[in-house]
């Protein structure tokens, strides 16, 4: 009777450890790497208030697939020139949920364009089943102000 029950204590004892390991590697690699991603966005401006401009549009990610992307921001200055600018907030809306963040850019002003450059998406809040998801890219675009046609292209790390 004792060598069965130190056998029992023993298989026990083996089988917690088992799952403690098990339950320790899941922690330390909690869900599967960082992906790489890239992908394209169209967008317009569709609205202003005397502080905000409101932007929509839709995105065809490598990843993700295509859904709508919206955005705003402070409204810049007149002038020509180059400007950060911060958006506080983007949303990316697919089929499957939603991921919210924030952006920053460099953008240059002409007359008729812009050129943004130096941009950074970091998409940290997910919805939906992209709950816990994030997208974090690096990003460029061109803008036709007098047709109102922005043209974004990004690459980086979607993180399920």
């Amino acid at each position: 009777m004792i060598r069965r029950s130190r056998w029992i204590a023993a298989a026990a004892a083996l089988l917690s450890l088992g799952l403690v390991a098990s339950a320790q590697g899941r922690m330390v690699g909690a869900g599967a790497p960082p992906r790489p991603d890239s992908g394209t966005a169209n967008f317009a401006i569709t609205n202003t208030t005397k502080k905000l401009e409101y932007a929509a549009g839709h995105f065809t990610d490598k990843v993700l697939g295509s859904g709508a992307i919206t955005y705003q921001l402070k409204i810049l200055p007149g002038a020509t020139g180059t400007y950060k600018v911060t958006s506080k907030k983007v949303v990316l809306y697919t089929g499957k949920g939603s991921l919210s963040g924030t952006a920053t850019a460099l953008v240059t002003v002409t007359k008729t364009s812009e050129t943004i450059t130096d941009g950074k998406l970091n998409l940290t809040k997910g919805f939906g089943s992209l709950k816990g998801d994030s997208l974090k890219v690096k990003f460029t675009g061109t803008a036709n102000l007098s047709a109102n046609q922005y043209a974004f292209s990004y690459s980086g790390k979607f993180t399920a």
